[in-house]
């Protein structure tokens, strides 16, 4: 096997030292003059050197890698956070990784723990849970932060949210004024999430009265089927124009086999209403009327706060970004 060429072998065959190979490949043409630039820019062509990334690591302090963590990479949302972020952090010549908690604590704190410990050159974070002094605490060394999709008080770093509760609020008030008299929720876990709480509040305004379900991320099994049950028994029990709102959009297509071999969604009292990260809900049921999200959006604009902190430029960037939601 042909040996590859070294850093040494570029500056023997260029006539010049390796510190000044070094400065030509971190673009510090201005301390060498246009002849030597040349001469090290042609050795580098004849013997096809590739710098070993390693070692340029070890001088720059830089790996040109930003860590993506997300909450589940099984929702849609998540993935499009991530080709959002990727896009823009590429485009400028860095390298994303995504890591998935998958919707556990504990995983999540060794992820944060890990990127810590490593030599990424920044995290952006779609946390679990809103508690800003946790987070902090597992992450191990300063580094450019950005929060994606969860409202965190006391936040010392940038935030990308959607408007989740004017939208809420806004979407309720529609069905209300179109004669829906009650309202029921699906969602995972509320307590846990900044989103979801700010949805919830927002469709308590209109509906005081909402009886919510709350399943589990993690459990398809026992607790999930008597939450539909429950479901079941309260579409069924009433005769009131109702709403249901899925505050994630997972939860539609959980349910939907169910709901329709049950008859219970194409009930004509029965409106569907809730938050999605694509168009399959309107496709499939074109009656719904969606709170549209826009993740890859969020992920782009992350993906640029990232790189002004990265550049330094602190002053421009503001505490909390919201990318606006459209209702179908």
């Amino acid at each position: 096997m042909k040996k590859s060429a070294s850093i040494k072998d570029v500056a023997n065959l260029a006539g010049v030292s390796i510190a000044t190979v070094s400065r030509y490949l971190h673009g510090k043409l201005n301390r060498m003059s246009t002849k030597t630039a040349q001469q090290v820019k042609n050795a580098i062509d004849k013997l096809n050197y590739v710098p070993n990334a390693a070692a340029r690591q070890l001088i720059t302090n830089k790996s040109k890698t930003i860590a993506i963590i997300v909450v589940n990479i099984a929702d849609s949302f998540s993935t499009e956070l991530f080709k959002g972020a990727s896009f823009v952090l590429e485009s400028s010549g860095y390298t994303t990784v995504m890591l998935d908690t998958n919707s556990q604590q504990q995983k999540e704190q060794h992820l944060i723990n890990e990127v810590g410990l490593n030599t990424y050159d920044g995290l952006i974070l779609q946390p679990l849970g809103s508690d800003a002094v946790t987070i902090k605490n597992e992450v191990k060394r300063e580094m450019p932060i950005v929060i994606l999709d969860r409202k965190l008080d006391y936040s010392p770093w940038p935030q990308v949210l959607s408007d989740n509760y004017s939208a809420s609020y806004n979407a309720a008030k529609y069905f209300q004024n179109n004669g829906c008299t009650e309202a029921i929720v699906l969602s995972s876990t509320i307590s846990v999430a900044s989103t979801r709480q700010e949805r919830l509040k927002g469709i308590k305004e209109v509906y005081p009265q909402v009886k919510v379900l709350e399943l589990e991320a993690n459990n398809s099994g026992k607790h999930n089927h008597a939450i539909y049950h429950k479901l079941g028994k309260a579409l069924t029990n009433t005769n009131s124009k109702t709403v249901l709102f899925f505050l994630e959009e997972r939860w539609f297509f959980t349910f939907l086999s169910a709901l329709l071999s049950d008859g219970l969604i194409s009930n004509k009292n029965l409106q569907i209403s809730g938050f999605a990260d694509t168009d399959l809900i309107p496709t499939i049921w074109p009656t719904a009327k969606m709170i549209m999200q826009n993740p890859y959006q969020i992920g782009k604009k992350a993906g640029q706060l990232m790189l002004k902190l990265l550049n330094g430029d602190h002053q421009a960037i503001p505490p909390v970004t919201i990318i606006k939601t459209k209702f179908n």
